[in-house]
C-alpha cells in the first residue's frame, strides 16, 4: 500500500509514499554516531525499519494531499521520474509508476491537483512538479498554481 488516509478537522489528508528504502550509511549520515552506539541500537532500529541489513537508514519520499473542501493540495512532489541524478543511483533516471498509483488510489489525477506546494528545493521535494512527454519538460499537474516558500 502506498497511502494512508486520515482526517484532520474537516480536511481529508493522503499521504502518498513514493519510495522507502534504506538510503544512507548511518554512520555517516550521523556524525556523532559511534560504531558501538550503532552495534547496541541496531536490534530497536530495526523494528520499526528505521535501519536496514546494511546499516543504511531508512528514509521515506513522500508527498501528502490535502483536500479542504474547495481544493486539492498537493504538499511535495516527491522524486519524479527521468530525472538526471547521477548522485542517487536510485533515483537517477527513474520510470516507475509508484507515484501515479498512489494518486489513482486515492481517486485522484494528475488534472485534479489546484495546488502544488513546494516546501523546498530539494530534488526529492520537487520531482513530480514536471514530467518528460514527448521528448519535453511540462508541468505535471496542468491546472495547478506552483507555490514555493
Amino acid at each position: 500500500m502506498t497511502t494512508t488516509t486520515f482526517k484532520v478537522g474537516d480536511m481529508i489528508v493522503h499521504r502518498i509514499i513514493e519510495m522507502e528504502c534504506g538510503f544512507t550509511p548511518a554512520l555517516e549520515f550521523l556524525p556523532k554516531l559511534t560504531l558501538q552506539t550503532l552495534d547496541e541500537s541496531r536490534p530497536w532500529m530495526r523494528t520499526p525499519m528505521a535501519l536496514d541489513d546494511q546499516d543504511r537508514l531508512v528514509l521515506c519520499f513522500q508527498s501528502y494531499i490535502v483536500r479542504t473542501g474547495r481544493h486539492v493540495i498537493l504538499v511535495d512532489s516527491c522524486v519524479g521520474n527521468d530525472k538526471d541524478r547521477l548522485a542517487r543511483p536510485i533515483w537517477h533516471m527513474k520510470t516507475d509508476n509508484v507515484f501515479m498509483a498512489g494518486l489513482a488510489e486515492v481517486g485522484l489525477t494528475v488534472d485534479d491537483i489546484d495546488f502544488v506546494l513546494c516546501t523546498h528545493l530539494h530534488v526529492d521535494h520537487v520531482g513530480w512538479n514536471t514530467r518528460l512527454e514527448n521528448g519535453r519538460w511540462v508541468p505535471t499537474f496542468p491546472n495547478a498554481r506552483y507555490l514555493f516558500s
